[in-house]
């Protein structure tokens, strides 16, 4: 995922497939993750597409729930 091209969707899909028992990320492993700055991940915080809330002096990025598969 280069800057220019990472989508929300695409970032959110990869948050919401990691398998792991984690309900948010900090700033710096979600750029890690994804491939973007951090100022880009902040970027995305700053205009509301990125949902992240404030724990003390900390920001984390909320994981998306993934979608249960519904059953045949």
């Amino acid at each position: 995922m280069t800057e220019g091209n990472a989508t929300i969707a695409d970032i959110n899909a990869l948050l919401a497939l990691r398998r792991d028992n984690r309900v948010s990320y900090s700033i710096r492993e979600v750029a890690e993750m994804t491939g973007l700055s951090e100022r880009t991940v902040l970027r995305r915080i700053a205009d509301g597409t990125l949902h992240a809330v404030r724990a003390g002096a900390r920001t984390l990025i909320v994981k998306p729930q993934s979608q249960p598969e519904k059953a045949a």
